[in-house]
């Protein structure tokens, strides 16, 4: 499965999710507040505390945090942000940004930004958070803000989302992955099967070309040297192409983390760990270890592990963004999978030792 390619989306999907700003509201608005904040550097979710007008942000252990840029500033309707994105700021302190409502009226946020340690974990690698979004779906994380996503914005359409969480025991949840038949409108553009995809970065919607709304990877400095997961899987039938033709075939998960360095004109791999599996319905969490290897992979690796520019970096180039992605068919990227193929993952780990 290509990375480009895992969140199964159809143009249909895309042509239905317009959307427009209600402007008849009478008199100027008062609106003031910033709804979302990045960072260039950034490795976590960031929080936004509206009673205090607070903002936390993590950065990179690595990261020039006496001259950051903002790489995103998403404010209410018809409000300015100052400093705007791009600007500099020196966050060794806090620093003020100004939100200013279209009455003229304004509001003072102070940014708070941290480094991580040396050995960072995943924020909400755990998947106990979820929030509900303005459709009713859910998404991994506690707000918009959320360094996990998934492709629930565009299976909603034409059927159900996905990805959901799923009730353990007690507050513990897991992500629960499923892999859906969108019917024989979605077969008739050869987009039938919609995989359960969940995966660091952003989703942004281009109706122009929908595969390339899925944005994968978060920034990122470390190097770790394993990553384990709980996992369960079962392989569902029948397995369907994407025009919706029965296939001799069994589905297969897949669970892969990449490690890139993305500071010239195209990304190179620093390290990659590859996880497929298509065994017989499992009941029971298992947990796996899978070694990251870094550097270039031998001629005995699979193909599909193996970046498609072909560009690896070399053992000590510095790490910029890390991947994690879980699929619930191998093959979703071609609109292919078993019906109704289940993966539940929890507890994520990154391993240093």
């Amino acid at each position: 499965m290509k990375i480009r390619n895992d969140i199964h989306l159809t143009v249909i999907v895309f042509l239905c999710c317009a959307a427009c700003v209600q402007e008849d509201h009478f008199g100027k608005s008062q609106e003031k507040r910033i709804l979302a904040f990045a960072l260039e550097g950034q490795t976590g979710n960031t929080t936004i505390n509206e009673a205090t007008k607070t903002i936390s942000v993590t950065v990179g252990a690595n990261a020039p945090i006496a001259e950051l840029k903002t790489t995103e500033i998403i404010t209410s309707t018809f409000s300015t942000a100052s400093p705007g994105v791009g600007i500099a700021q020196d966050f060794s302190v806090a620093v003020t940004y100004t939100v200013t409502a279209e009455d003229g009226s304004t509001a003072d946020y102070s940014v708070i930004v941290s480094q991580e340690g040396s050995e960072p974990q995943l924020e909400n690698s755990s998947f106990d958070s979820w929030y509900t979004t303005p459709k009713g779906y859910n998404e991994p994380g506690k707000d918009i803000n959320s360094i996990w996503a998934t492709g629930n914005a565009g299976t909603i359409t034409l059927g159900e989302a996905n990805v959901n969480p799923l009730l353990i025991r007690g507050e513990d949840r897991a992500a629960k992955l499923v892999t859906l038949d969108l019917g024989s409108v979605a077969g008739l553009i050869g987009q039938r099967m919609a995989a359960g995809s969940l995966f660091t970065g952003k989703f942004e919607l281009d109706i122009a070309n929908p595969l390339n709304s899925t944005k994968f990877g978060i920034n990122f400095s470390a190097k770790p040297k394993k990553f384990s997961v709980k996992y369960a899987y079962s392989p569902g039938t029948p397995y369907l192409n994407k025009n919706g033709q029965v296939i001799t075939k069994t589905d297969s998960c897949e669970i892969y983390v990449l490690l890139e360095n993305r500071d010239g004109p195209e990304p190179k791999r620093v390290a990659t760990g590859w996880f497929r599996s298509g065994e017989k319905k499992i009941d029971q969490f298992q947990t796996i270890t899978i070694d990251l290897v870094y550097g270039p992979l031998g001629s005995n690796i699979p193909t599909y592990q193996k970046p498609a520019n072909g560009l690896f970096a070399s053992v000590n180039e510095k790490v910029t963004h890390l991947t994690v992605v879980f699929s619930s068919s191998y093959n979703g990227a071609l609109f292919e999978g078993g019906t109704n193929s289940t993966l539940v993952v929890n507890d994520f780990i990154l391993i240093y030792e």
